[in-house]
């Protein structure tokens, strides 16, 4: 038995106004992800180590999994929540959003 790769990138959702981004996430999560239930956050960090402890204040009580690139231009982290429903998932993005320097994946 094959498993698909489930992740849900921003790439995958149709453009338009802000408000269809995200209700076009909340549909695919509903479809995707069980809930409640952990979900894996995904983020790139290209402006520096403040840019880490901004994500930090959105997810405080998280654990980081970070992973430097070999050429130091980047950090890519990875965080683990317990997650209700796709309705939360949808807020700790639309806070991330605000912060200049991180990309959502």
């Amino acid at each position: 038995m094959v498993m698909e790769d489930k992740n849900i990138e921003f790439t995958d959702i149709p453009e338009g106004g802000s408000s269809d981004i995200y209700a076009n996430l909340k549909e695919k999560l509903e479809t995707v992800e069980k809930f409640p239930g952990i979900y894996n956050f995904k983020f790139i960090i290209t402006g520096g180590i403040d840019k880490i402890e901004e994500l930090r204040a959105v997810l405080p009580d998280d654990k980081f999994i970070e992973q430097p690139s070999k050429t130091g231009k980047y950090v890519s982290i990875t965080v683990k929540k317990e997650m209700q429903n796709a309705d939360e998932v949808i807020t700790v993005y639309k806070k991330v959003a605000t912060i200049k320097g991180i990309m959502m994946l």
